[in-house]
């Protein structure tokens, strides 16, 4: 059996990711102070697809946000939930929803699967976000413009799979679940990647490097289902896959976010 995880301690994976973090000169943006960094948490996620047309009414009205599409009538859709035990905005778990997107596209990239992805212009834009810090959500949403709200989450991750469920005054929003059919094949993984989300009216970017050890693939099986808060109706309507076009597992993941940068009005 796994070694149960240390809640308390920094779990590093990679160390030449953090000393990437720690010769970057500091800059201060009022709640955080980028870089930010992760040194003890868990990933857990699953990919769907999902309608072009429904994925389009999640974006903004903006034709620089383009869905990344995995057929040509159907577009991605990630659910994901973090496990940030150890961080420089302390400890937070929060569950989220988020497209893949392409920024400034001249044409739409073709269909492919999330294993065949190398758009370096490819980020997510998260729809919903529900965090359990109030630390985390200001920094979230004053600074990087993410849609984070705050509210009550519970979580399991480990080698063989995971759940997390998240809450509104006592209301159940969201519940993921996944389950890995085999004991999975550990491996060290880059797991890099960029969000694109608004603030004020303009494009903001993040790049966060991130690097974790555990499972990527399609062996295993999910579920997801949602609450009757309002705030899951829009994706509880959603026509989503029967099957999972990709897992992740990560039960140990350190990540770096390098800071946002303004791309522009929308």
């Amino acid at each position: 059996m796994p070694a149960e995880i240390d809640r308390t301690e920094d779990d590093v994976v990679d160390p030449r990711l953090l000393e990437r973090a720690q010769a970057r000169r500091p800059e201060d943006h009022g709640p955080a102070t980028f870089p930010l960094t992760a040194t003890n948490a868990s990933l857990l996620g699953v990919t769907y697809s999902v309608p072009l047309e429904q994925a389009w009414a999640l974006l903004p009205a903006t034709e620089r946000l383009v869905p990344v599409r995995v057929t040509p009538r159907r577009a991605a859709i990630l659910f994901f939930a973090w496990d940030v035990r150890r961080s420089d905005l302390g400890p937070y778990q929060e569950l989220g929803a988020a497209l893949p997107v392409v920024l400034d596209a001249p044409k739409a990239p073709a269909p492919l699967p999330p294993a065949l992805w190398r758009d370096p212009a490819i980020g997510l834009y998260s729809v919903e976000l529900p965090v359990d810090s109030e630390r985390c959500a200001e920094a979230g949403s004053d600074v990087l413009g993410l849609p984070h709200v705050v509210g009550d989450a519970s979580m399991r991750i480990d080698h063989r799979g995971g759940s997390a469920r998240f809450a509104f005054d006592g209301r159940t929003m969201a519940e993921l679940e996944v389950r890995l059919t085999r004991w999975p094949r550990e491996r060290r993984h880059d797991v890099s990647f960029q969000t694109y989300s608004l603030l004020e009216g303009r494009i903001l970017r993040s790049r966060l490097s991130a690097v974790g050890e555990g499972y990527r693939g399609r062996r295993g099986s999910a579920s997801l289902g949602f609450g009757d808060h309002r705030r899951a109706q829009r994706l509880a309507r959603l026509d989503l896959s029967r099957r999972p076009l990709e897992l992740r597992v990560l039960p140990r993941v350190n990540w770096v976010n390098w800071g946002p940068e303004d791309l522009g009005p929308l």
